[in-house]
């Protein structure tokens, strides 16, 4: 059983990382991938000894109290979709509706565009399209019912307040994939 860690909290050791950034990290891995399945895999790779609860304590404890190592940080990073070479050189804007696991944003991706926002359901897509696809926390934002943008799902909404909540939710966009 994984009991008090006795290495302090990393921070600035990892290239002006925060605790807050450090905790953001593990949170974001724990969103993707099964608890204890994060567990069993930080053990294997890092030689760790954690559990599906100390994790969990972990994910859910102080964002100040958040211990991990830095070949744990690192090991959570590489479960994490690298940001593209080419990111910051694309040629047009897009949004990603209904998108499952990213099956139609790969083509788009290929031919130059940025998906700038991703709406899905589904948790499972949700999941398996965050291990597989870099978005960028200050450009890209990930809704997970589309009525929630549109209002849709709740009664007596105008097309006004519909189309208002729309265009501050929506960022700009070149295309629409549905």
């Amino acid at each position: 059983m994984y009991n008090d860690r006795t290495e302090p909290a990393i921070t600035a050791l990892l290239n002006d990382e925060t605790p807050s950034s450090i905790h953001k990290l593990l949170v974001q891995v724990a969103s993707i991938y099964d608890v204890k399945d994060l567990a069993a895999q930080l053990n294997a790779a890092t030689g760790s000894d954690w559990s599906r609860a100390s994790l969990i304590r972990q994910i859910k404890g102080s964002v100040n109290e958040c211990r991990i190592t830095q070949e744990e940080y690192h090991y959570l990073r590489s479960l994490l979709p690298s940001r593209p070479a080419d990111y910051d050189q694309k040629f047009f804007r897009f949004i990603d509706l209904f998108a499952g696991i990213g099956g139609l944003r790969s083509g788009f991706d290929a031919i130059g565009g940025k998906c700038v926002f991703t709406s899905e359901w589904n948790q499972f897509s949700r999941r398996t399209y965050s291990a597989n696809w870099y978005c960028d926390e200050t450009e890209h934002y990930f809704n997970s019912d589309i009525r929630d943008i549109t209002l849709s799902n709740l009664p007596d909404v105008s097309d006004d307040q519909a189309y208002a909540s729309i265009d501050a939710s929506i960022p700009d966009h070149d295309v629409l994939l549905a």
